[in-house]
């Protein structure tokens, strides 16, 4: 069986199109569905006694508002099938045999996490996201997996997805890549991640260094790879370097620096070798720049070495 795990916070507009392509899965006989109210302004019986005509649903009410990652735990916590699925209130599967593609790998493969490919909508096109380990999106996960190194999403409400996934990584599951489409990121203007023109990519940077040194933190009490351990850090710390030209005089850029010298202390506990970090640090450069930023990049107000420098000093 298989658990579908669905944050919900006043989802009401877009949650039945997210439950119609669960109960349009051809295996959905084998799922049972779990809502976790975060503490909606209404509550969802109506559409859960609507679907449970079709499909094994439950709906789970939380005491107060407590953000995605939270409810996401909550649905683990209060779930026990051998395998787990997340979609968010706002997304649907990409066809009727998605769920099937994922589960039919994880089974025959005996790995711990598949990944699919994902569209992304916009309001005038679409993306195709290949290979991708921070989202949620289009994962299969073994809950055994899991269990075994005590990995669950912490209580911040942004980036934990990432926190979560790159934790997972650093404890080295067997895992596989499809090349297929198995889920779609719905435009939804109201979204955490799409509100008010995109500010999430500004106001989430504070989440994204915690959630990174969540998981490095986490790697290092787990014994897990230290080789991993301090890639992950450097490639952080490059990331943030690029964030720091982009957004240098914001006040969300100061409450991630905070973080980022946390992540220079885990680094520096077992750094790599220079020629490493500028093989990292070039490639980085290649994959992650678009043509907006790289006028920064060419003539930054600050080298990455004085980057460096610059966290040293920062006071705690």
């Amino acid at each position: 069986m298989i658990d579908i795990i669905i944050p919900a916070y006043n989802a009401h507009d877009t949650i039945e199109q997210t439950l119609c392509s669960i109960a349009y899965q051809n295996i959905a006989n084998l799922l049972n569905v779990y809502i976790i109210d975060d503490c909606s302004k209404k509550d969802y019986s109506d559409v859960v006694s609507f679907f449970e005509n079709f499909i094994n649903i439950k709906l789970f009410r939380l005491p107060e508002n407590m953000g995605p990652g939270c409810a996401r735990q909550y649905g683990i916590d209060h779930s026990n099938s051998e395998y787990i699925v997340f979609i968010d209130a706002d997304d649907v599967f990409a066809d009727s045999f998605s769920i099937q593609n994922l589960y039919n790998n994880i089974k025959e493969n005996e790995c711990d996490l598949v990944i699919g490919n994902f569209i992304e909508e916009s309001s005038n096109q679409f993306y195709e996201h290949n290979n991708d380990l921070t989202w949620l999106h289009g994962k299969i996960y073994k809950r055994s997996f899991l269990e075994k190194y005590n990995i669950r999403f912490n209580e911040t409400r942004s980036n934990e997805d990432n926190g979560f996934n790159q934790l997972i990584l650093l404890c080295e599951p067997k895992m596989v890549f499809l090349n297929s489409k198995v889920y779609i990121w719905k435009n939804n203007s109201k979204s955490i991640t799409r509100s008010n023109n995109h500010e999430y990519q500004l106001t989430g940077l504070e989440g994204f260094a915690y959630n990174i040194n969540y998981a490095l933190e986490n790697g290092l009490e787990r014994n897990c790879n230290l080789t991993n351990i301090s890639n992950l850090a450097f490639a952080t710390l490059i990331s943030e370097y690029f964030y720091y030209l982009k957004y240098y005089d914001t006040e969300e850029i100061k409450k991630m620096l905070k973080q980022s010298k946390h992540t220079l202390e885990l680094y520096n506990k077992f750094p790599l070798s220079e020629e490493v970090k500028e093989t990292m640090f070039i490639n980085q450069i290649k994959s992650s720049l678009d043509e907006e930023e790289s006028r920064n990049i060419l003539n930054p107000i600050i080298s990455f070495d004085n980057y460096i420098e610059l966290l040293k000093g920062i006071g705690d």
